[in-house]
């Protein structure tokens, strides 16, 4: 597959490169001049949009060349042509947990079966009143006296 890729890329650069002989020489099959006289118009298909169709031809064989290349090697690269990296793909339950797993570290969010160490919560009760506030708090909220 990979040398049928570089073949029709190289068929495509040698169109590109031989665009005007090869529209002239389709020109001549297509509409050849009149005989005993010149063409009037002076505008033939030779001229006209001829060339522009063999320049299409020659991307279109590139654009098949590349697509073909690709194909083959990144079948290759995840395992499905057993070329360079011939492992194989993994399950879809295994790609679903690694992405749930890699999404969760991105928002830290603790992933189910991986249990974070619960953090230890302090209190201060105040004097006053006896309500419990955070360790960091300066004033009591329920009677606002300082701590």
């Amino acid at each position: 597959m990979i040398a049928m890729g570089l073949l029709m890329i190289g068929a495509g650069l040698f169109v590109f490169r031989y665009a005007t002989e090869i529209a002239n020489q389709f020109g001549g099959f297509i509409s050849p001049p009149p005989s005993g006289g010149s063409n009037v118009t002076g505008m033939g298909l030779t001229e006209g949009y001829l060339p522009f169709v063999v320049y299409g031809f020659g991307f279109t064989l590139l654009g098949i060349g590349g697509a073909m290349l690709r194909s083959s090697l990144m079948g290759s690269m995840m395992g499905a042509g057993g070329g360079l990296g011939s492992a194989e793909m993994p399950s879809p339950n295994m790609m679903n947990a690694y992405m749930q797993q890699a999404m969760a570290t991105q928002r830290n969010v603790a992933v189910p079966g991986t249990e974070a160490p619960a953090k230890e919560v302090v209190r201060i009760k105040c004097r006053n009143c006896g309500s419990l506030e955070a360790d960091d708090a300066a004033f009591c909220r329920k009677c606002g006296q300082p701590l």
